[in-house]
């Protein structure tokens, strides 16, 4: 699989995530809102990320109704490893850029994905971080979510 980035604007960014050359996947981001609509199959749904708690430290997705239905953070023991809790399962995340840019998706080792994705990069750099700083954009959040949640693994 490889996400895709299909288009972009200051208000609006979309993504298709392929397989086998057919798009599985739409993610339409508004950066304005924190929004995202998401199309897999029949089934069209809006998601928002909020930055929640006491000192606004954690990463809070909600359906269209606004309700919670997951979070994001990091492992204690491993600050480069993503975890994300979607539907009261744990899926845990990693970027590798060995050969080329990909992102690793896995429910219990490392050594058994449940998903891989390629990572589009811009002139023929190999490389990518999917954070500014420290923290994950919220249009990788979607991303990272997408694949969560939808059946396709």
């Amino acid at each position: 699989m490889k996400w895709e980035l299909t288009s972009t604007s200051p208000n609006q960014e979309i993504y298709a995530l392929w397989h086998n050359d057919k798009k599985v996947l739409a993610v339409d981001f508004h950066p304005f809102t924190n929004s995202a609509r998401i199309e897999y199959a029949d089934e069209k749904r809006v998601f928002l990320i909020r930055k929640e708690g006491f000192l606004r430290n954690k990463t809070v997705l909600r359906d269209e109704y606004g309700m919670r239905i997951g979070q994001l953070g990091y492992e204690k023991s491993n600050a480069t490893t993503g975890v994300l809790e979607l539907n009261e399962e744990k899926f845990f995340y990693n970027i590798h850029n060995n050969p080329i840019a990909e992102l690793v998706i896995y429910k219990d080792k490392k050594d058994k994905p449940f998903v891989t994705c390629g990572l589009q990069t811009d002139n023929g750099n190999t490389s990518i971080k999917l954070a500014k700083g420290d923290q994950l954009s919220a249009s990788q959040h979607f991303l990272l979510m997408a694949v969560c949640w939808t059946p396709i693994h």
